[in-house]
């Protein structure tokens, strides 16, 4: 079997734990020397917890765009997505974690040594779940926040997209049983074998 940390989050939890595995990313971009390799995910020296697998499921991984998926259903007024990530387009970029990820990029493009690498180096396998019948989060949010955590250079960053699934379907499986729990356990059971 496998062994090792997993961040997981479900819907707003997804948003949420990307969002702190982001933060800790740059923290550790920040605090590394870069004259010598940089910590690894698997090492964890100097770091009280790091993990070693991310598993987002159903997430809303871009806030901005999923104010205007909102606002196509009517329910953007009422969403408690606003008033929490701030009112405006600035924050609501502040909050999304594909943005937050991109902004760090960039600065390490614009003057600090390291590079993607260094980014693939601190970031963990990540795989992202969503159930392609997900009218409340459609899954296209998975699809383009896969599409630009590859763009920063994470080269383990999988999607697994399920039929006939929906928002609700992807949790209720992990508690009862079902295709999502299945796919997560045999990807983290992949992985630990290729370590």
């Amino acid at each position: 079997g496998w062994v090792g940390n997993v961040i997981c989050g479900h819907s707003s939890g997804a948003h949420v734990a990307l969002l702190m595995l982001v933060d800790m990313i740059g923290e550790q971009m920040e605090n590394t020397d870069h004259a010598t390799m940089p910590m690894t995910h698997h090492t964890g020296q100097n770091y009280p917890w790091v993990p070693d697998y991310f598993v987002g499921l159903s997430g809303p991984y871009d806030i901005s765009y999923h104010f205007d998926f909102e606002g196509g259903r009517g329910v953007e007024q009422i969403s408690p997505m606003k008033p929490i990530c701030g009112h405006s387009r600035e924050n609501f970029d502040r909050a999304s974690p594909v943005k937050r990820l991109l902004s760090l990029f960039g600065k390490q493009r614009e003057g600090m040594t390291t590079t993607s690498s260094t980014i693939q180096q601190l970031t963990p396998p990540i795989l992202l779940v969503h159930g392609i019948e997900d009218s409340t989060v459609p899954f296209t949010a998975t699809s383009d926040a896969g599409r630009i955590l590859r763009s920063c250079g994470l080269k383990q960053c999988d999607e697994i997209y399920l039929e006939e699934t929906n928002h609700q379907d992807v949790i209720m499986h992990f508690m009862l049983g079902g295709p999502a729990k299945d796919s997560v356990l045999n990807w983290l059971l992949q992985c630990s074998q290729e370590e």
